[in-house]
């Protein structure tokens, strides 16, 4: 029966949901799975007619772009050759909060692109416009790597990941939508606590779950219970970690607790995923049909190996074009192909942000890359956050405003703090001219210094973290 379910929801159910819901999906994931295997000449020529085409859609929809292309003498056919790109200038976040009017292209009806926002992982968070085609083509670009993990549409998988309300399948109708279409057994990361771990471990035999995806963090909190309370765990056959960089020592905690493969990826709420780990382990494959990433070192390219800033541009993206923009991340080309067969360029991550849990009074641990993502995301009037939980039950968070006043960034935490942290947590606002970097240059936006461990480990403290690939993104 089981077997008969998921052939009847992959080959007809979710074929109707994409079909209605997203338009398109199904077509660019067929792409993708054929060109993923296409030479590195013949994806550099496709990557490169694509770039041609969305500079100039830009230059002739934008403002922005027409005027800053015209600041440094630039015109469409002056991209002749990928030497050209690196007179374009580069787009930041405060360019975009700056300009958002004449960031959104002209003649693109409202109707045809959805509104979107980061989750703030760099203290920094924007809101931007993603058109619904390229919502189609992010989706099916996250489904190619599923699909590299072992997962296939119909199979249930299990996900750690963060939202502040309830479980999204709590309803009647939830549940039956879960069942019939998504298939997913959730441990939400704002409320990690012993019994919601029990709870999900329970779910993931039930629905004899082999695929798990996850904030890394929250995997290696979720492997660490497991291992305290000596749990076999479910035979699970892989996870796929974004949103925070593992060590190998983590990595490999992980892998010997769940006994199953780690897949990790690398993305963002601006471009979904960028870059993705196959099955052979050596770097992450850049998603080169959709985008262009960059990587410099001032104004030259890295070389292979060499480290270098992240700059990305979507070549699908007309609602709102972003091109050579600067993510904040840091990472390596990779030279070579990689031993799969894949033509798809690799690079390495290297030095990434770091995020704390917050430890709320009431005995809930919640992920910072979930924080990040739905609450200094949403505080009005902002332009950088951090959050320093310096006692158990009490919160300092250092805002930098940005020019609207105060009062809607105040009315905004009175309101959600509570909701999210518990009345019983306390907090405070100090509002600053800057949120200075770590030693790294990133922003460390969650800061825990309450120094309490929970009842099943005391292992989970700051990692390195990344921009993560959010399902609801």
């Amino acid at each position: 029966m089981s077997a008969l379910a998921e052939a009847t929801i992959q080959h007809i159910i979710y074929l109707l949901w994409a079909r209605r819901d997203h338009p398109g999906l199904n077509t660019f994931f067929h792409e993708y799975q054929q060109t993923q295997f296409w030479s590195a000449d013949r994806i550099r020529d496709l990557q490169w007619q694509r770039l041609r085409r969305i500079v100039r859609f830009a230059f002739e929809r934008c403002p922005y772009y027409a005027d800053r292309f015209r600041q440094v003498g630039f015109c469409p056919d002056d991209l002749r050759e990928p030497a050209d790109f690196l007179r374009l200038p580069v787009l930041t976040k405060d360019d975009i909060r700056q300009n958002q009017n004449q960031l959104t292209a002209r003649g693109v009806p409202p109707s045809s692109y959805e509104d979107n926002f980061t989750g703030g992982s760099t203290g920094s968070p924007i809101a931007f416009k993603v058109s619904k085609l390229r919502m189609a083509s992010r989706k099916a670009m996250t489904q190619r790597h599923d699909y590299w993990s072992g997962w296939r549409v119909g199979k249930w998988a299990g996900l750690l990941w963060g939202h502040p309300e309830a479980q999204p399948y709590a309803s009647a109708w939830g549940r039956v939508r879960n069942a019939l279409l998504y298939r997913e057994v959730v441990l939400n990361t704002f409320d990690v606590r012993e019994i919601n771990f029990v709870r999900f471990l329970a779910e993931l035999r039930r629905r004899k779950v082999r695929y798990l995806q996850a904030y890394s963090r929250s995997l290696l909190m979720f492997a660490d219970y497991l291992s305290k309370q000596n749990i076999e765990p479910p035979p699970l056959e892989s996870a796929i970690t974004s949103a925070e960089c593992l060590t190998p020592e983590e990595r490999q905690l992980i892998e010997q607790t769940l006994q199953c493969r780690t897949f990790d990826r690398y993305g963002c709420r601006e471009f979904s995923v960028i870059a993705s780990e196959c099955e052979a382990h050596q770097g992450l494959h850049l998603a080169a049909e959709t985008m262009l990433v960059e990587f410099v070192v001032g104004d030259r390219p890295a070389r292979p190996g060499e480290v270098g800033e992240i700059l990305v541009t979507d070549s699908l993206n007309e609602a709102m074009p972003f091109i050579r923009y600067k993510i904040g991340d840091m990472g390596t080309p990779l030279d070579g192909l990689c031993p799969c067969g894949r033509g798809l360029p690799r690079m390495q991550m290297v030095a990434g942000r770091v995020t704390d849990f917050i430890h709320t009074p009431d005995g809930r641990w919640l992920s910072g890359v979930a924080i990040n993502t739905y609450l200094i995301s949403q505080v009005p009037g902002i332009r950088q956050a951090q959050i320093v939980q310096d006692q158990c039950n009490r919160l300092r968070f250092r805002l930098v405003e940005s020019g609207q006043g105060n009062q809607a960034a105040e009315d905004f935490l009175r309101e959600q703090v509570p909701r999210m942290f518990g009345r019983d947590m306390s907090y405070s606002t100090e509002w600053v001219a800057q949120i200075p970097p770590e030693a790294s240059g990133k922003i460390r936006v969650t800061i825990s210094r309450c120094g309490v461990t929970h009842g099943f480990s005391g292992a989970v403290a700051a990692a390195p973290a990344r921009a993560g690939v959010d399902p609801l993104g």
